[in-house]
């Protein structure tokens, strides 16, 4: 049972109480997490599905987008129809992702995480059983841009444990929705690589909307709703006409929808900035390996296999056991690992190079993007209004990931991996000096705050 404390938060009594809503979202991300990374290794296959039997003349159309996207970056030809539109359906889904979080968030702060968390797991598995029927690519293209509308998922997730755990415990619970994101991108490509085999789309299609279901399921019977009654009491509901502020890029960088905007500020431009190179490095290091290494795309599923489970490592040893006063040094750390690893990867011409490259990149994953979350989470005090600032926090991550890769594919096409990665470490310093000042200026204010009132 949990008491109220003078602040009317819920008072988490013991341990046990604690943990309970932790645990209950990070194991349904977890599954969630699993059924929406099945599809990955199946894009390249499903798409020249759809290239020999869409009579709609919509993929002909993708196609030539691609094309022209292809030679306007220099991509070689036999790249620009597969990889690039995938990319294109990639950046498609985050830039949904962009405008669902905020408005999702806000909805939360209102009517609560659970109902919120519910409609998002509603709307992925309508997404699924999009994908089950599409036999022609207009609905398969229906079908991503539901589940990219659906999945606010994320933020929410995040604040229902940011809402469950106190201060002290703020960089474990981060630190386990990295580990579910971390372990979810290694168990869900290697069961659609298996299906990818079998050349049945049905079957990965239902595999995923049954892992929805289950999550869902378990979401319904046993999450316990961590938005004080207080607090949906205090909102003054939700305002259609004021969507427009969730989902402005000028009102989403000032946070101009929370009362601690001025706070959220300098962070989430640290995150955009940081997630905005960082998903470039992601995103081309196929053509990397594929350019330098002659990788089959099974080697570089095992790459990827091997990465996740190095951040996963990482993350349950190292970021979860990091105290709240250390969150701002390692989150600079995670990103000054960018740098060499760029660099390395760059001028890399063996495998032992590209796998001190890559090492020094599943450092940084592990720990930045986990700490910046639960650096802005520390700066929302209000419960009704953390829904609110982590959609947006999330949302303009969305928005670095719909626009990195492009950037970053051109300039590798244009200019070649050295150049490029070159380019993704030096401007790395951007970042780190934006996070490294909000810190600061946060530290300064905080000792002036102390002596004016002794």
């Amino acid at each position: 049972m949990r008491t109220v404390t003078k602040m009317g938060e819920p008072k988490k009594d013991s341990k046990s109480s604690m943990k309970r809503p932790m645990v209950v979202t990070v194991i349904s991300l977890l599954i969630d997490l699993i059924g929406f990374t099945i599809i990955l290794p199946l894009f390249p296959s499903i798409l020249q599905y759809y290239k020999e039997h869409d009579e709609s003349g919509t993929y002909a159309q993708f196609a030539q987008l691609s094309q022209k996207l292809g030679t306007l970056i220099g991509a070689p030809a036999n790249q620009s129809e597969t990889v690039l539109m995938g990319g294109i359906l990639g950046s498609l889904f985050s830039l949904l992702q962009f405008v669902s979080a905020p408005i999702l968030g806000a909805f939360s702060d209102i009517y609560g995480r659970k109902k919120a968390l519910l409609i998002c797991l509603v709307g992925i598995m309508a997404s699924h059983l999009l994908w089950l029927v599409a036999a022609s690519f207009p609905i398969f293209i229906l079908s991503r841009i539901v589940g990219g509308l659906s999945r606010a998922n994320v933020s929410i997730s995040t604040t229902i444990v940011s809402d469950d755990c106190p201060a002290e415990m703020r960089p474990k619970g981060m630190a386990l929705i990295g580990i579910a994101f971390s372990v979810g991108f290694v168990v869900g490509p290697s069961i659609g690589a298996y299906f990818a085999r079998s050349g049945n789309y049905s079957i990965p299609a239902i595999a995923c909307f049954c892992l929805t279901a289950l999550s869902f399921i378990i979401v319904s019977l046993y999450l316990d709703e961590t938005l004080h009654p207080k607090y949906a009491k205090e909102s003054k509901g939700f305002d259609l006409s004021k969507v427009s502020s969730y989902i402005w890029p000028p009102y989403l960088f000032s946070f101009k929808s929370v009362s601690v905007g001025e706070q959220l500020r300098p962070i989430g431009y640290a995150y955009f900035l940081y997630i905005f190179i960082y998903s470039g490095l992601e995103f081309t290091l196929t053509f990397l390996t594929q350019s330098k290494f002659q990788f089959t795309s099974m080697e570089q599923g095992k790459m990827f296999t091997i990465l996740g489970i190095t951040m996963a490592i990482l993350q349950g040893s190292v970021t979860r056991r990091l105290k709240t006063d250390m969150e701002a040094s390692a989150a600079m750390m995670g990103v000054i690992f960018m740098m060499p690893a760029f660099f390395v990867l760059g001028f890399c011409n063996d495998l032992t190079t590209l796998a001190f490259g890559l090492f020094c990149y599943s450092i940084g994953s592990a720990i930045c993007g986990p700490t910046l979350t639960s650096i802005a989470t520390s700066r929302v005090p209000k419960m009704n209004e953390r829904g609110t600032a982590l959609g947006i926090f999330r949302s303009l991550g969305a928005l670095a990931r719909g626009v990195g890769p492009i950037v970053a594919s051109s300039l590798f096409w244009c200019f070649g991996p050295t150049v490029a990665y070159s380019i993704g470490a030096v401007a790395m310093l951007v970042p780190l000096f934006v996070l490294h000042k909000a810190v600061n200026g946060r530290s300064d204010a905080a000792t002036s705050s102390k002596t004016k009132i002794q």
